[in-house]
């Protein structure tokens, strides 16, 4: 009856109940309130230091009330230039490979070396119904094909390059590729995508990467055939969303080009003051 009952509650109040005769109050109210889900694998991120000790507890609750759940692991800070988060292991099956599927797509991830965020399953999802047939997509960040690959699974009339700099993420990339059976629709290429962008090539450009630099709009730019979008992804301070328009919107039309933010999505909150935000851009040469 109890386990009924903890199913219906949010994860920190189940937590309080089931470690309250092992931690005081102070320490209750500092307990975690969520956490994602990758394949089987649950991701915490940021528990407090204070609960370092009940780590290990608070990831076996997790398995015991969460039936999907295999492994917990908590995150830390990513390596900004290859994306590889560090993770330490909390509970369950001392493993970090698991298998998630999101829109018909399969995607082997290895969460302690690859970055895949739970949170942009929205993105996702709208990138898939926005395109349209026949397209041709450059992912100047394509990661295992977090981005670009439900767009081909399930438009078989889409092809994407995907660029990925990665060694272990391009691996990852290769495989998913492979497992959903769009070789001859998904291109990948190994390399820096300020020297790997093909040019004049395509009506749709990914940046899902928050610190890109110039040089790597430039290219994005030059990937469009004649007029096509750029889905460029940031991080924003809450209220300052039109100053990072004005340094877009000034590097783009310091090319010469006919350019237009014609939509600015919220994708995900990161913390109380910053917000990823993803502009869709539209250029025409």
């Amino acid at each position: 009856m109890l386990k009924d009952s903890l199913d219906l509650m949010k994860l920190k109040k189940q937590l309080q109940i089931l470690l309250e005769d092992k931690l005081d109050s102070e320490l209750l109210n500092k307990l975690p309130s969520g956490y994602s889900i990758i394949g089987d694998i649950a991701i915490f991120r940021h528990i407090n230091q204070e609960l370092n000790y009940y780590k290990q507890d608070i990831g076996n609750i997790v398995i015991d009330i969460d039936s999907q759940v295999n492994v917990v692991v908590e995150q830390f800070s990513t390596d900004s230039n290859y994306r590889k988060p560090q993770i330490i292991h909390l509970a369950g099956e001392k493993r970090t490979t698991t298998k998630h599927k999101e829109y018909s797509t399969i995607f082997n991830i290895d969460v302690a070396k690859i970055t895949f965020s739970s949170g942009n399953k929205g993105e996702r999802g709208y990138l898939i119904n926005t395109v349209k047939n026949n397209e041709i997509i450059v992912d100047m960040f394509a990661c295992a094909g977090n981005l670009s690959l439900p767009i081909v699974k399930n438009n078989s009339t889409v092809k994407c390059y995907g660029i990925e700099m990665n060694v272990e993420a391009y691996s990852f990339l290769e495989r998913n590729i492979e497992e959903n059976k769009i070789k001859d629709r998904y291109f990948p290429i190994l390399g820096d995508n300020r020297d790997k962008t093909p040019k004049d090539i395509a009506s749709r450009v990914l940046m899902g990467y928050f610190e890109c630099d110039v040089s790597q709009l430039v290219r994005a730019v030059n990937a469009i055939n004649k007029e096509g979008w750029i889905h460029y992804h940031t991080i924003i301070q809450r209220g300052r969303i039109e100053d990072a328009v004005k340094t877009v919107t000034s590097q783009i039309k310091s090319l010469k080009y006919e350019f237009s933010i014609k939509e600015k999505r919220q994708i995900k909150k990161f913390s109380p003051r910053l917000i990823h935000y993803c502009f869709d851009c539209f250029v025409q040469k």
